[in-house]
């Protein structure tokens, strides 16, 4: 199926370009209005359907569909070549043989997990030169540089183990299904009943997750607390959904004889200067709340948004240096 590793670089992997990856290329360059965008519109998809058929072989998730560049009309309107995997989105950017730098256009240079460049050797051939991912040349989800040196790329073989360690993009819709991913449970596990009455959400959906701030602090810890919502009005699309987020201080529990009961914390607000806050590249959407010093808060919360299906989006929990990032797909 792959052509043989000696036919390129000691780096890059090779993969051939097959009819189904040439055929969606040729469909989606078609319906471009001029030949520029056709070849752009070509190449991307290439660049896309190579480091998908190499994700399929490592036993890699992807979501090839649900990517801005399977989209009509954002492919039209914007430079984007990405493919949606269960732990984010990867930006996959074509470049030719002789190139020592790859392009990163405005419109892609934030919300991606990492950079993958395919090298489009001929018609029948690519090769994937690697990539770049977060902490590199990715800082808070933007990349720092309009053109990526060739030099700098991950190999590929490290892709897997990129992805592994990174954190998990949490897909919202499973919870309308029932469907929970680990560590996100039902709220009145983690929180005390007159924090479930202060929290007055009208959600289809609640979850929460226990957050490990490593302060040292008794009862230094918090609880993320996501709702879901579906819109009531009948003029916005079924495929948006409402998502409001708070923050609690962790009250600690006891075993005792018969089960689990409450222990009162002697703090129960959240420590000062907790900053909780939301971006979203796609809706251009940016947030965040602070805890108080005086008066001390007990919860702090984003206000409640919509966004729309397939958009993803990443809550960030700061204290002092430290940055805890959970991601969402809705």
């Amino acid at each position: 199926m792959f052509p043989s590793p000696a036919s390129t670089d000691d780096t890059s992997f090779p993969i051939l370009i097959n009819q189904e990856m040439t055929h969606s290329a040729r469909c989606f360059a078609r319906q471009q209005p001029n030949e520029s965008y056709a070849l752009r519109v070509y190449r991307n998809t290439l660049a896309v359907s190579v480091v998908n058929s190499y994700l399929k072989m490592l036993g890699i998730k992807t979501d090839l569909p649900v990517g801005d560049s399977w989209n009509p009309v954002l492919r039209l309107a914007n430079d984007v070549a990405d493919l949606v995997t269960p732990q984010g989105r990867l930006e996959c950017r074509p470049v030719d043989k002789a190139a020592e730098n790859c392009y990163i256009p405005l419109e892609v240079q934030s919300d991606r997990l990492a950079y993958v460049v395919v090298r489009l050797d001929t018609p029948q051939e690519a090769s994937i030169l690697g990539f770049v991912g977060q902490g590199e040349y990715i800082q808070n989800s933007h990349i720092e540089s309009e053109y990526l040196p060739l030099a700098a790329l991950r190999p590929p073989s490290e892709l897997t183990h990129y992805l592994s360690q990174v954190t998990r993009v949490v897909d919202l819709r499973q919870w309308l299904e029932g469907i929970y991913q680990q560590n996100w449970q039902a709220p009145d596990t983690l929180l005390q009943p007159q924090q479930l009455a202060l929290s007055n959400l009208q959600a289809a959906v609640q979850r929460a997750k226990l957050i490990q701030l490593n302060l040292y602090s008794e009862h230094s810890d918090a609880v993320l607390l996501i709702a879901l919502s579906m819109p009531e009005s009948a003029d916005i699309s079924v495929d948006t959904m409402s998502v409001k987020a708070q923050l609690y201080p962790a009250i600690a529990k006891q075993e005792t004889v018969s089960g689990l009961r409450f222990v009162q914390a002697s703090i129960d607000c959240l420590l000062p200067d907790i900053q909780l806050s939301i971006h979203s590249a796609k809706s251009n959407l940016s947030r965040d709340v602070v805890s108080r010093a005086y008066p001390r808060d007990n919860c702090i919360q984003i206000p409640q948004f919509q966004g729309e299906h397939g958009e993803q989006f990443t809550l960030t929990i700061t204290v002092g240096d430290q940055h805890i990032e959970e991601k969402f797909q809705l």
